[in-house]
Parts: structure tokens; C-alpha cells; sequence
């Protein structure tokens, strides 16, 4: 009788066992296919898409257009009027170029965050640092800090400061001599953040 006992008992001990490996079993399948089925969405996709959203918009924006040409008073009198928390947004003379616009602000990024007077997306400046960068235009640079200044700009892409003599020329001229002034930035560095700053599009 007590044989029968063991006996029975040691079967449901396996019918036990053999249920709880097939219930694991078919969880773990239903998690296999769960995972398998559901896309993954990585951080470089979201930054991707981040881009692509910001690109759209400022390649329709209006408000960085060229004026007052050569006539500093005019400009800083025009920005001066705007309130700080407005943005310069958009290209002044040609449509963005997606790929251009990538590289720009993923060098600023990787490289420039530390600097805060640099502008981390030059279609995108704040009234507020368009000022502080026209400040710095008035900054005073002593003999050999004026040479690297003025061989800077024959270095750049546009052979200047930007393509023509509106706001954006004398922000990035005032940026370059901050950048001089302050961190001893030699001119090839100093035209190479000149160029990644450039908003005229293209």
C-alpha cells in the first residue's frame, strides 16, 4: 500500500514538473515573439528624426534676411529693438542644405558646447546672442591678435565673415575677437568656426 503511495506521488511529482517546464516554456515564446515583433527605436534614429524636424522647420523660416548692408549703426539699432527671447531663424540668402546642416551642428556639438558665446545652431540664434556677439565686435585686440583676426578672415569660406555685410558679418567678426582675445584661437581655428557658423545657406 505504501509502494502505491510513493508510487502515485512520485508521478505527480513528474507530471508537476514536466507542466511547469512547458508553462516556462510557452512564456518564454510568447516573450521571444513579443520582443521580435515590436521595432526597435534606437537614439541615433530619434536624434535622426530631431534633425529632420528642425531642418524642416527653419528651412521655411523668415526671420534672419539681410539688411542695412556695411551700416552697423542701422543693424545694431535694429537688433537692439528686438526682444532677447526672439530668434534670428531660417537662411538670409539661399535654401538650406539638409546635409550642410547635419555636419554643422553635429561639429558645433561634438566640439563647441564648452564655449557658451559660440551659437550651437547658426540658424537658429537668440536676439540675445546676436547682441552679446556684436559686443564683442567693439573688443580692442593688441598687434599680433589683429593679424590673426584679419588672416582668419581671408581663410574662410565666404573670404569674410559671411557672404555679405549684414548682421551676421559683424556677429561673426565680434565672435572671432571674443575667441581671440579670450582663448588665444589661432586663425585657421578661428575660420573654421566661422565656417560652421555660416546661416547664408547652401
Amino acid at each position: 500500500m505504501n509502494e502505491e503511495i510513493i508510487s502515485f506521488k512520485k508521478r505527480n511529482i513528474t507530471v508537476l514538473a514536466i507542466l511547469a517546464v512547458a508553462v516556462v516554456a510557452v512564456i518564454a515564446g510568447f516573450m521571444l515573439m513579443n520582443s521580435s515583433s515590436t521595432p526597435s527605436f534606437s537614439k541615433s534614429s530619434a536624434s535622426d528624426n530631431s534633425m529632420h524636424l528642425q531642418f524642416q522647420a527653419l528651412s521655411q523660416a523668415t526671420s534672419d534676411q539681410c539688411a542695412y548692408l556695411g551700416n552697423l549703426a542701422a543693424i545694431y539699432k535694429s537688433v537692439n529693438s528686438q526682444p532677447n527671447n526672439t530668434y534670428f531663424q531660417g537662411s538670409c540668402c539661399s535654401p538650406m542644405d539638409y546635409n550642410h546642416y547635419v555636419q554643422q551642428i553635429t561639429e558645433l556639438k561634438n566640439n563647441y558646447t564648452n564655449i557658451p558665446a559660440i551659437p550651437q545652431n547658426p540658424y537658429n540664434v537668440s536676439v540675445a546672442q546676436v547682441k552679446q556677439m556684436l559686443n564683442y565686435y567693439n573688443i580692442t585686440l593688441n598687434q599680433s591678435q589683429t593679424a590673426v583676426f584679419n588672416d582668419a578672415s581671408t581663410i574662410t569660406a565666404d573670404h569674410g565673415w559671411c557672404c555679405c555685410q549684414c548682421w551676421a558679418w559683424y556677429a561673426h567678426a565680434g565672435l572671432a575677437k571674443y575667441l581671440i582675445k579670450t582663448y588665444n584661437f589661432d586663425a585657421i581655428k578661428v575660420a573654421h568656426i566661422i565656417d560652421l557658423e555660416d546661416c547664408c545657406g547652401g
